[in-house]
């Protein structure tokens, strides 16, 4: 097993007392999100059973800060402002933050092979794959071959060792599969650390997290396993994901049962182990707030004069990260995914275009959804315990309403 190389720099949260109310805050102008946020926490499940945080930076300001329930029904522990929550394959632009970020410092180029930076993974007809395929979910190679398990997982580098021996995929659907659980995230880990020398973990905290101050990390150490959600699923939660049949030929088998990222027992992603090992495209952790304040900074980044100091990313970087390169349904789940470039999932405008044109972040499993929208210089997350099948977005909609609302008091 690999642990995180990360020490905790940043506050630890005071214990709260557990309570199935509304906490925190709304700047003026944005009294009606709380109204969205409660109602959303009703519908995920009964009162106080899990919690749930929504959080809403506007112009660098924390404008939403809000959350409710238990981070942790087993303990009782309630939920806090800096309770942590695993995002699971939600944690795919997260992963693309990084290696953007190495792109923008020259050390990489996204239209270059793998193989450039990492020579042991041309074998076997993958020369011609470059990163934008990996980040885009184009390289055909959306599943493991070998058989793997829970525990293994857990080791970045066996896991690159073993993809070095894979083929890619000769089904004809594997083309669109526009989101696989696990494999991007092994070769973009190991391209980061081939290409910077420090591994996801180091690299993401002393580079990103670190100096923007963000509750955002790749693997926990011990001090913050207290202040971390312990996932569950909703009844219908996992109705949605093919079942195992034990036929590892079938593709469906090895993009989503080998092994699933959503085992029958929940439990796996609360196991100490677990929330300590690098699991690149599911095991990024954030607080509402640090997911929040990440999105801003990159909307403001989006959005800044060509040349000027950026906070992150380059204009020319996200310009390029967010030029629309592949959308399609997946032939596994359903669903229609659009990607930049960069990795970063392109979003509709919805019923806000003033707000949300351009939008960009990532929809996790289970409602988890962040979202960074330029035009109004806003980043916006919306995380939770109990995961469902609805979808997450429609509670950032009601929150991009009132961002609109604002923007035009304003």
């Amino acid at each position: 097993m690999t642990t995180s190389l990360v020490r905790q720099v940043l506050p630890r949260p005071r214990p709260r007392a557990a309570t199935t109310d509304v906490h925190g805050t709304t700047a003026p102008g944005f009294a009606s999100v709380h109204h969205f946020f409660e109602r959303a926490c009703r519908e995920s499940g009964p009162p106080g059973s899990q919690g749930a945080a929504l959080a809403v930076v506007r112009d660098g300001e924390l404008v939403v800060d809000l959350w409710q329930g238990t981070a942790d029904p087993v303990t009782g522990t309630p939920w806090t402002g800096d309770t942590l929550v695993p995002l699971l394959t939600g944690s795919h632009a997260v992963l693309a933050t990084a290696v953007l970020l190495l792109a923008d410092m020259g050390a990489l180029a996204l239209d270059r092979p793998v193989a450039e930076y990492w020579p042991e993974f041309a074998v076997r007809g993958k020369g011609a794959v470059t990163l934008r395929d990996v980040l885009t979910f184009t390289a055909r190679l959306p599943g493991m071959e070998a058989g793997i398990d829970q525990r293994d997982v857990e080791n970045p580098r066996m896991m690159a060792a073993l993809l070095e021996m894979h083929s890619l995929e000769d089904d004809p659907r594997a083309g669109g599969v526009l989101h696989g659980p696990w494999t991007a995230g092994w070769i973009v880990a190991e391209v980061v650390r081939r290409v910077d020398g420090r591994d996801l973990d180091l690299f993401f905290l002393e580079e990103i997290a670190g100096p923007l101050g963000l509750d955002v990390h790749f693997g926990l150490v011990p001090d913050q396993l207290p202040h971390t959600a312990r996932i569950s699923y909703g009844a219908d939660f996992r109705s949605r994901f093919p079942a195992p049949d034990g036929g590892a030929a079938d593709l469906c088998e090895r993009v989503w049962n080998n092994p699933s990222p959503f085992p029958a027992d929940a439990g796996v992603w609360s196991e100490s182990r677990r929330r300590y090992a690098i699991i690149p495209s599911l095991g990024a952790y954030a607080s509402a707030r640090g997911l929040a304040r990440l999105q801003g900074v990159l909307a403001a980044d989006a959005v800044r004069a060509p040349g000027e100091e950026p906070l992150l990313l380059s204009r020319r970087t996200l310009d390029q990260a967010r030029s629309f390169w592949v959308e399609g349904l997946d032939p596994l789940l359903g669903g229609v995914s659009a990607y930049g470039e960069g990795g970063l999932q392109l979003l509709d405008d919805g019923l806000h275009p003033a707000v949300r044109a351009g939008a960009f972040g990532h929809q996790g499993p289970g409602g988890i959804a962040y979202q960074a929208w330029p035009q109004a210089r806003t980043g916006a997350a919306w995380i939770r315990g109990r995961l469902t099948a609805g979808p997450g977005a429609r509670l950032l909609d009601e929150v991009a309403g009132a961002v609109d609302r604002a923007l035009r008091a304003g």
